[in-house]
This record gives structure tokens, sequence and C-alpha cells, in this order.
């Protein structure tokens, strides 16, 4: 498909970015200690639940597509990037992902999902390690208990009263210094 002379794959890529989101938080959803085996259905999402009563979530949720720039992307990568899509079908009052796909190929993909609960990169970073692996602390500026995972293919941080993953997806080894200046770019919009 074509869109403003540049070249668009299938939603089939971010259909399959979005399952793997949604798997995510339907782990994350899992895995609190007192968390139902399976995700009550009827909430508005995973993770709406999740933030505390006292600690209200922000007034409005941050567009992702916002938060970085395929111009970012370019820079931070090397690799050219069309302009972000929302992944609306997963979208809530509460959470929000966007996707940016290379130009000239399948890969990379990046993807910013934000979620308006405060105090979750702990639970976060549990899930994360049940499917992913060990992850390790990373310095993020502007953010605060930021870490890795899958060889820097997902970063998870907490900025403010959001929660924010970053996941860069390609063909390298580890690619936890593209995902951290990414993610240095999100916090820095926020």
């Amino acid at each position: 498909m074509t869109w403003g002379g540049t070249m668009r794959r299938s939603s089939g890529v971010v259909a399959a970015l979005a399952g793997l989101l949604g798997l995510a938080g339907l782990l994350t959803g899992c895995s609190g200690g007192d968390a139902p085996a399976v995700p009550d259905r009827t909430a508005a999402s995973p993770t709406a639940t999740a933030a505390s009563p006292s600690s209200p979530a922000p007034a409005t949720l941050p567009d992702p597509c916002t938060l970085v720039s395929a111009a970012d992307l370019e820079q931070v990568s090397g690799v050219p990037f069309g302009e972000g899509m929302l992944a609306e079908d997963i979208a809530t009052a509460t959470e929000a992902s966007c996707v940016w796909e290379a130009v000239d190929g399948p890969l990379p993909i990046v993807q910013v999902l934000v979620v308006a609960a405060p105090d979750q990169a702990a639970a976060r970073r549990e899930s994360t390690e049940e499917w992913m692996g060990t992850a390790t602390d990373v310095e993020v500026a502007g953010a605060t208990d930021a870490y890795a995972a899958g060889a820097g293919t997902i970063l998870g941080m907490q900025v403010g009263d959001v929660f924010v993953e970053v996941s860069y997806m390609s063909g390298e080894d580890d690619v936890t210094a593209i995902g951290t200046a990414i993610a240095e770019v999100v916090a820095g919009s926020l």
C-alpha cells in the first residue's frame, strides 16, 4: 500500500506486534501475588487496575506517536523509518502503543507503549523477566527504574506517572544502546 508516496507494509506486522504486546500485558496482569490466573475480560485493560488509588493516573495519556519522530529514530539507529502508526485496536484510556516500521525492509520495528500508571516498573520488570529472561539495569536520563531485557529489544522505565516500554526489534545481536537512546528521546518528550 502507498500513502503519500511512502511504501508501507500491510498491517500484518502491526497486528503481530500488537499481539505480542497483548501477551506482555496479560503476563503483567497475571504476575502479581493476588492477581487472578485469568485476567478479567471486563476490565478496561490488564494494567488499568494496577494503578494505586492513592496515586491518580495522569489526566491525559500522552500520544506515544508524538514522543519520538521518524527522524529521531533514523538519527539514533541509522535506519530510515516511516511515520508512527497508533495501534488503535489495542488502545484504551490508560494504555496506547505506536509502531514505526523501517522504510526499506521488514526490520527494524520500533514500538513505544505508554501506560498511565505510577510505580509500574518493578511489576513490569518482573513480568518481562518471566518471558524474556533476566533484565539488566540501564541509565535513561529523565526516567527511573529503567531496565533492558532480551538483548535490549525491550526497555521499560517509569517517567513520572507514566510507565513506558520501548521495543527495538531487529536482526542485530544486542540493541541495548539503540533502545536506550530511543528511550532517552521518549523520556525527554514526557
